[in-house]
């Protein structure tokens, strides 16, 4: 095996090859910042974007008494009902959203996790785990979560139906945006 010398490699190279490698990192480090601009751009036109399509848009239209319109290029355009909702990183908050749900007769889109962690040459105890867990004396991780889609479907399906959603424990904003269906 041959050692590196950094020194001694670069005094070999001439000084053309060692501005074409300058040149190339100069070119790599715009485009790197070229890209981190363009995406500060692209946040920046979401965050318009969703201005436009869900508060003022909808706004404007709702004084006009407009929920509904055709444009001239035949895109329809409809106000419709906008949900968002999530449970709360707060360990107090997501086991009160998780003991509404369960109160509710909605448990069934809980979803429950239990996993276990080993180190190296635990590998016999892991095959194990299924049913010696508690025998051997390891505490299981326990995950609980909510897919976020389902969650969503399912808050909004109580609301059309009138039923009473708890805004102090889910993190839950319910408004309205534009959905424009173009035409083909």
């Amino acid at each position: 095996m041959s050692k590196i010398n950094f020194e001694e490699d670069v005094a070999n190279i001439d000084q053309e090859s060692l501005e074409s490698v300058s040149g190339l990192l100069q070119e790599q480090l715009k485009m790197e910042t070229e890209i981190e601009i363009a995406e500060v751009d692209i946040q920046n036109k979401k965050e318009k974007l969703r201005k436009l399509s869900e508060e003022i848009i909808p706004a404007r239209m709702t004084e006009l008494g407009m929920s509904s319109t055709t444009m001239v290029d035949g895109s329809k355009v409809d106000v419709v009902e906008n949900i968002y909702v999530s449970i709360p990183k707060d360990p107090d908050k997501s086991k009160a959203c998780f003991a509404w749900l369960e109160d509710n007769g909605l448990g069934d889109i809980i979803k429950n996790q239990v996993g276990m962690s080993f180190g190296k040459g635990e590998g016999q105890e892991a095959k194990l785990l299924e049913n010696t867990i508690k025998d051997l004396g390891y505490i299981p991780e326990v995950k609980v979560s909510v897919h976020p889609s389902t969650l969503k479907a399912t808050i909004r399906q109580l609301i059309k139906d009138g039923k009473s959603v708890p805004d102090n424990i889910f993190s839950l904003f319910i408004g309205q945006k534009t959905k424009i269906t173009k035409k083909k």
